[in-house]
């Protein structure tokens, strides 16, 4: 079981590292990052090596993706303030037409009253007189 779950970790890590494009190595680590390859306690060991410069260069290559996806993050956020923005205006210019709609369909409802019963006035009054 715990041999399974190693690999399965190592199958996620490393399908999660290319796609951040990160190189990856086969010797698990632990939580220090010191190399493990000479632990007697230690019964799944790999092939990778740590070095000195190895853990700088990947270091400086976290460090690197880190700031990325910050970078992607502050332009996410503000991507999505602006789309805020540009939602509330819309939705202000929006509400002023549907306003300008109201207040025109009601003029032209109260014409229509008056050329309705101004027309059904002289209809009758002509029937009358005739």
């Amino acid at each position: 079981m715990f041999f399974f779950t190693l690999q399965a970790r190592d199958i996620i890590c490393n399908r999660l590292a290319s796609l951040l494009s990160f190189t990856t190595t086969t010797q698990p680590s632990d939580v220090d990052g010191r190399n493990i390859k000479g632990d007697p306690e230690n019964h799944h060991q790999g092939d990778r090596v740590y070095d000195g410069q190895h853990t700088a260069e990947s270091g400086s290559s976290n460090n690197q993706a880190l700031t990325a996806i910050l970078d992607l993050l502050e332009t996410r956020i503000s991507i999505d303030d602006e789309d805020r923005l540009k939602s509330e205006r819309h939705a202000t210019i929006k509400r002023g037409w549907m306003m300008a709609a109201a207040v025109i369909d009601r003029l032209c409802f109260i014409a229509l009253i008056i050329i309705f019963t101004v027309g059904t006035l002289v209809f009758v009054l002509l029937l009358v007189l005739s």
